[in-house]
Formats: C-alpha cells, structure tokens, sequence
C-alpha cells in the first residue's frame, strides 16, 4: 500500500450518471451521485504542437468555449459515465478550480478515454484516464 500511496498521491471525487424518468413529463433527467474517493496522479496535457499548447484553449465560434485536457491514472478503472470533481493533493488542497467564480470551486471533469497500463507480463497494473473539463461546472445537473 506504501507504494501506491507513493504513486497515487492525489485524491478525487467520482460522481456516477443515472438516468431517471419524470413521472409527469416522462422526460428523463440525469442525476450525478457520489460514488467514491479515488487515489489518483493527475497532470495537464500538454503538447508541443502549434494548435494546443498547454491544456488549456480558448475557443471563439458561434459560441465561447474553454477547453481544459488532463491526464489522471488511478488503479481502478473509469468509465465515460463518471465525472470527476475535487481533485486535491495530499494536504486536501484542491489541484483544478474555477477561476470565473468568487469561491474558485473546484473544477468539473468528464471522462473521455481510458487505456489500461500493463506490466511485462501482460497484468493490468493500472489505468490511464484522459478528462475534460464539463461544459457544465454544476454537479446534480
């Protein structure tokens, strides 16, 4: 356990999506639920291309957007329907926030891809997970 405290040195917090159906509308709604506190190792993308250099971008089209990629690696496996909020380090400060806000909140991510990562042997040791940071910033929405 020591050496995966050592790797996993970061914690986040996975919210899992369910889908419920109003029973007046018959609309269906999504609901983010807790699921756990997860050890994680979480970094920015960063490329060395023209397009993307940090992982960060600012995108002016027919609407404003704000892109933000990271890489997080944690022992148990993700999945596309989690969202990840909360990731803090060691001392429980948090790592992304949300600078447009007074409070600066932590930031919202969606997973958009996961590759495992095998020892020598062929043994899932871990999985790699990119993240995105969610159009929406509001868990439970």
């Amino acid at each position: 356990m020591e050496i995966i405290d050592s790797v996993m040195s970061m914690q986040l917090d996975l919210y899992a999506q369910t889908d419920m159906q109003d029973p007046d509308t018959g609309a269906i709604k999504k609901e983010w639920n807790y699921v756990s506190t997860v050890p994680c190792n979480a970094k920015g993308v960063i490329s060395n291309t023209i397009s993307t250099r940090s992982s960060d971008r600012q995108l002016l089209d027919n609407r404003y957007k704000n892109e933000n990629f990271i890489q997080i690696r944690t022992i148990e496996k993700l999945n596309i329907r989690y969202k990840i909020k909360n990731i803090r380090n060691k001392d429980g400060k948090y790592i992304w926030t949300e600078l447009n806000y007074p409070n600066e909140t932590p930031t919202v991510f969606e997973v958009v891809g996961v590759t495992p990562i095998t020892d020598p042997f062929g043994t899932i040791v871990a999985y790699n997970s990119t993240a995105k940071r969610s159009e929406n910033q509001e868990i439970g929405i």
